[in-house]
């Protein structure tokens, strides 16, 4: 008996018509049994049975308002368990200002606590000012066993208002004349509801105490609206001398106040170069911090490097300079004689410092352990008599 057979081209149709179709409907049932998941949050499962811990509250997110800088914030928000069956609840995540505290009432631990049904419990969010001040936004958490609502985020924000600003937040005084005078001023705003009162303002560097002097005054219901939230200060006005030696400056201006019950020392940096008439130059003359670097010399070989003193103005003919101290005391100086360029409006002098061979060791390489070197000449300039030149150096052995 002859067997028809089917064509090829028909039975592979056939064949993947019923795949299609098998693959369909197991997609579908699987779609139709399996929870819905969202993120790390899975919805309660509709064949879920016995009771079940269903967590509320009412509030997520809490207004501080203005806290002051280094003040600590804290909020209750309270968590309910409308569900038939205990809700377990744990310390979740922080950001880094911000931290749960104890859960308020009774129960097992300081990290976890088991509210019975139809309970509630007070879960506490504290916080502490920090940084400069501005806006925050901060947040914490808490874990449940409420499948439909595993996490709970809280959030606190505000303003954070520092105690004092000044500004500028540091004075920088560049081109300061040693043969003139000159100004230089800051204002310092506070931000408590009660005024401050003034006891003190000085420069912190006693060596400056003749050079450099402060006055005050408070600061103007115009110059107040300067600076948003601040309700009082003060106006700080520093007077430089003349005749302040050549170099650098580093020091602090100082203001003391009493703000309610609170002693307040506010501390502005100042900072400057001062220059004049004369001016140092050279390839070991380091004109960013104003000083001679010489490093780590050996004393076996020694050293022999030169700068040059430059003058200028109407008193640059007198400028004669002669060595008063030198250390460390393994250094030697030579001037050279005074010569006239630029058409004789700048006198230019050299001078040569050595380290010669068997020098005995030193450390001045001007660190915190190590105290700088100097050079110290008069100059016969009758406005800046005297300069120094610091050195910084190490002779080995």
């Amino acid at each position: 008996m002859k067997l028809n057979l089917p064509n090829p081209w028909f039975v592979a149709i056939i064949a993947a018509i019923l795949g299609t179709l098998t693959g369909s409907g197991t997609a579908l049932l699987r779609a139709t049994t399996t929870p819905l998941r969202t993120g790390a949050f899975a919805t309660r499962s509709v064949n879920s049975s016995g009771p079940l811990p269903v967590a509320q509250t009412d509030e997520t997110s809490y207004d501080f308002g203005r806290v002051s800088l280094g003040g600590t914030g804290s909020h209750a928000f309270i968590v309910r368990n409308a569900g038939k069956a205990p809700l377990l609840i744990t310390k979740g995540t922080t950001s880094c200002t911000c931290t749960v505290s104890d859960f308020e009432g009774e129960g097992e631990g300081k990290d976890s606590r088991n509210v019975p049904p139809g309970d509630e419990v007070i879960v506490r969010i504290k916080w502490t000012g920090k940084g400069e001040g501005g806006p925050f936004r901060q947040s914490a958490s808490i874990l449940t066993n409420d499948t439909g609502r595993p996490e709970i985020a809280f959030s606190i924000e505000g303003t954070v208002i520092p105690t004092w600003k000044a500004e500028p937040n540091g004075i920088v005084m560049s081109g300061i004349s040693a043969n003139t005078a000159s100004q230089a001023e800051v204002k310092i705003f506070t931000f408590s509801d009660q005024l401050p009162h003034l006891n003190n303002c000085r420069i912190a560097d006693d060596s400056y105490a003749d050079s450099i002097a402060v006055e005050s005054r408070p600061l103007t219901p115009d110059e107040l609206q300067e600076e948003p939230e601040a309700k009082g200060g003060f106006f700080l006005s520093l007077d430089i001398n003349s005749g302040l030696p050549l170099g650098k400056i580093r020091t602090a201006v100082e203001a003391s106040f009493t703000l309610g019950e609170e002693e307040i020392t506010a501390v502005v940096p100042v900072e400057g170069i001062v220059s004049g008439d004369m001016m140092l130059v050279g390839r070991k003359w380091d004109r960013r911090s104003n000083a001679l670097r010489l490093g780590t010399v050996s004393g076996q070989t020694g050293l022999n490097t030169k700068i040059f003193l430059t003058a200028k103005g109407e008193f640059r003919n007198d400028v004669l300079p002669r060595v008063v101290d030198i250390v460390p005391e393994g250094l030697t100086v030579k001037i050279d004689p005074p010569s006239q360029i630029g058409g004789g409006d700048v006198v230019r002098i050299g001078i040569e410092i050595q380290i010669p061979p068997g020098a005995p060791p030193a450390n001045n390489l001007c660190t915190e352990t190590a105290k700088q070197g100097y050079i110290l000449l008069e100059t016969g300039h009758p406005k800046t008599p005297s300069l120094t030149i610091p050195v910084c150096v190490a002779i080995a052995e």
